[in-house]
């Protein structure tokens, strides 16, 4: 009988281990526990050019896989969506860049290219990003952890839904420095070190 009990108390403690261990990814459509990305943030996105750039400030190399991006938008229900899920084993070196693009690159009826050819199809985020609106975008662990965030301007009528901002479509938003640093304007580097900065962004629209 004693046995018995022993054997049940440990069949329940691997049961709970496994659930711990097995949870579903609210927002990501993944599962799986934590991938260890503490250190991966936004870095650099583009309004003009719809890419949104993810850096690596640790040492070590880190799998994407189940990391994802929420934006805010109040036109979609619940106000905000999860806009892209990294997949198939994409990765970032140590101190190193990816960019993801905006699925607008090469949609007709968002005035794109349809001839525009992306790195993979795991690069893609859903939708675009604008240079002239309020915007909250932010990533997550596959864990379901924020890791970064980058808002421009305050909710007020809705995300996404407030135009007026200044559109400055020479510069990108970037971390100065790298990984590190608030984010201003400066000169676009897709994909590579961000550059000095150039001016503030303005947080208010223009009247």
């Amino acid at each position: 009988m004693k046995k018995f009990f022993v054997f049940a108390a440990a069949a329940a403690f691997a049961l709970v281990a496994c659930n711990k261990d097995n949870h579903t990814v609210q927002g990501s459509g993944n599962q799986g526990g934590d991938a260890k990305v503490a250190g991966l943030v936004l870095n650099e996105l583009s309004g003009a050019d719809k890419y949104i750039e993810l850096y690596n400030t640790t040492d070590k190399e880190i799998n994407l896989d189940g990391v994802y991006l929420v934006k805010y938008d109040s036109s979609k229900e619940g106000g905000q969506s999860t806009t892209w899920t990294g997949k198939g084993g994409i990765k970032i070196a140590a101190k190193g860049f990816v960019v993801l693009e905006s699925s607008d690159l090469a949609d007709e009826a968002e005035g794109g290219d349809p001839a525009y050819a992306y790195e993979s199809a795991n690069h893609v985020f859903k939708g675009g990003l604008s240079g002239k609106k309020n915007v909250f975008i932010e990533l997550y662990s596959a864990a379901g952890e924020k890791l970064s965030e980058f808002k421009r301007g305050e909710e007020g009528a809705g995300w996404n839904q407030v135009s007026g901002f200044n559109n400055d479509k020479k510069h990108t938003f970037s971390r100065v420095p790298d990984g590190t640093g608030e984010f201003v304007y400066a000169d676009p580097t897709k994909g590579a070190a961000n550059g000095a900065k150039v001016a503030d962004i303005e947080q208010t629209p223009e009247m």
